[in-house]
């Protein structure tokens, strides 16, 4: 990964954290994960490595980003895991989109499974409809963005500076 590629994730990154904590304080239903999407990309293009990373500043921004976490470090942990578990579905060369889409909902799907369990640790209740309309809207808004997200890193880290 090159120095500019790292900027712009971490750009996509704040953009995509900052969208989800202010469309969610709104209570917009089903809200795409796009801090998932941020790092799915990153996963699918450069592998588990830059996945886990990526995954690792995605989850410390919900962390610190107001309503945070309960627990500090818990989404940091959730999204390291999950953004290595998609660098290992990284295919070498072009891709389906399909492929993009079914990686992405089940990382989706693994991220809602471990919040219900905390949630249900916790005492508090959780709403299975809810889950799996953000997992939903989160494959659909990946499908769209994660080919645009490749071409704006891959433009990033090929071009010249003078």
């Amino acid at each position: 990964m090159t120095v500019p590629g790292a900027v712009l994730r971490g750009a996509l990154l704040l953009v995509g954290a900052v969208l989800v904590v202010t469309l969610g304080a709104r209570h917009l239903a089903p809200l795409p994960d796009l801090v998932l999407v941020v790092v799915a990309s990153a996963a699918l293009r450069a592998g588990p490595r830059a996945g886990l990373l990526t995954g690792l500043a995605g989850g410390w921004l919900l962390d610190l980003l107001p309503p945070g976490s309960a627990v500090l470090g818990t989404q940091a942990l959730l999204y390291a895991v999950c953004g290595f578990a998609v660098g290992l579905a990284r295919r070498p060369g072009r891709v389906s989109l399909v492929w993009v889409v079914a990686v992405i909902a089940v990382a989706g799907c693994g991220l809602e499974a471990v919040r219900a369990l905390l949630a249900l640790a916790q005492g508090v209740p959780v709403d299975v409809g809810s889950s799996l309309g953000r997992v939903l809207a989160t494959a659909t808004v990946g499908l769209l963005l994660v080919p645009l997200f490749n071409v704006v890193e891959r433009h990033a880290e090929h071009r010249r500076f003078a």
